[in-house]
């Protein structure tokens, strides 16, 4: 019974504004936990999504090396030789020089066949100059002998044998080695028969991987 009245004076002294406030407490109280809990949900939640992120970013970055390691895994050693070192440049002009070379209204048969001498020899040429090995690879330096001349179009289809890409609805060579260009010259010039060709000069990695 006294606790009851001490109980009864005490709120009926209180400040209405007070006993609200005192009243609240339990539900600011419980906000506060479940927003607290909210907080820790949405924080897993996001690490979670960061873990699941990177977990496929590595996949992927793994399916990536095992694609390549098994595309260049199987290049063939001869490829530089069959591929590249056997084009030849300026096949365009040639025709069109052995159509002129007996034609009457072209009396300078001799520039003509000057010219149709040099693109014969006209080809490119590598020389390997420094050989790495290692367990996962073998990789070449490739020095370019000499310069070589080549037309728009010749110059599409080696950049394109020696970068593995399609051109002209064409598919990229198959047993390609890994090839990179290290340095690289690229001038204008005229011809005799003021022709317009390019003088191109590269040096080149070949990289040569290891089945796995």
């Amino acid at each position: 019974m006294f606790l009851e009245k001490c109980g009864k004076l005490f709120f009926l002294q209180m400040r209405p504004l007070f006993f609200f406030a005192l009243a609240a407490l339990p539900f600011l109280g419980a906000s506060l936990f479940l927003f607290q809990e909210s907080s820790k949900m949405q924080d897993l939640e996001e690490r979670f999504a960061s873990a699941a992120k990177k977990e496929r970013l590595a996949m992927d970055r793994r399916d990536r090396k095992e694609r390549f390691i098994h595309r260049y895994s199987q290049s063939n050693p001869y490829f530089l030789d069959q591929n590249i070192e056997s084009f030849r440049p300026l096949q365009a002009e040639k025709r069109n020089l052995e159509s002129l070379l007996h034609h009457p209204a072209f009396p300078d048969a001799t520039a003509i066949s000057d010219r149709l001498h040099f693109i014969e020899e006209n080809a490119l040429m590598f020389q390997e100059e420094k050989i790495e090995t290692s367990k996962e690879m073998k990789e070449t330096q490739e020095h370019m002998r000499h310069p070589v001349q080549m037309d728009e179009s010749d110059l599409k289809q080696i950049l394109a044998l020696i970068e593995d890409v399609p051109i002209e609805n064409n598919s990229p060579a198959a047993y390609a080695p890994q090839l990179l260009i290290t340095d690289f010259h690229l001038k204008k010039l005229e011809t005799p028969l003021h022709t317009e060709v390019f003088e191109v000069r590269m040096d080149l990695i070949k990289r040569e991987f290891t089945k796995p």
